[in-house]
């Protein structure tokens, strides 16, 4: 789950820019003071509003020799990630 979006980061930027503490911004957004002054930074050094990349990790595919491997332990084992809790 997100905290932040692209509206979010604009008002942070916008109360900022008009004298409001980092602080009071953070509070309201939910997030901690120091992540609305690396956005307030951000918006000083470029002068545009930042904008938040995907999270997480990136996809990888795989190759045939991984698939069938995988395949195969779930032929012999016939067990997922899932069903396999203690």
């Amino acid at each position: 789950m997100r905290k932040l979006n692209q509206k979010k980061i604009k008002w942070i930027v916008r109360e900022m820019e008009h004298g409001k503490p980092s602080g009071l911004a953070a509070g309201v957004q939910k997030i901690s003071q120091r992540r609305a002054q690396q956005l307030y930074k951000e918006y000083r050094d470029t002068d545009e509003i930042p904008i938040l990349r995907k999270c997480g990790r990136k996809k990888r595919e795989l190759t045939m020799g991984e698939e069938t491997i995988v395949l195969e332990a779930y032929k012999e084992y016939k067990v997922n990630v899932r069903q396999h809790q203690h």
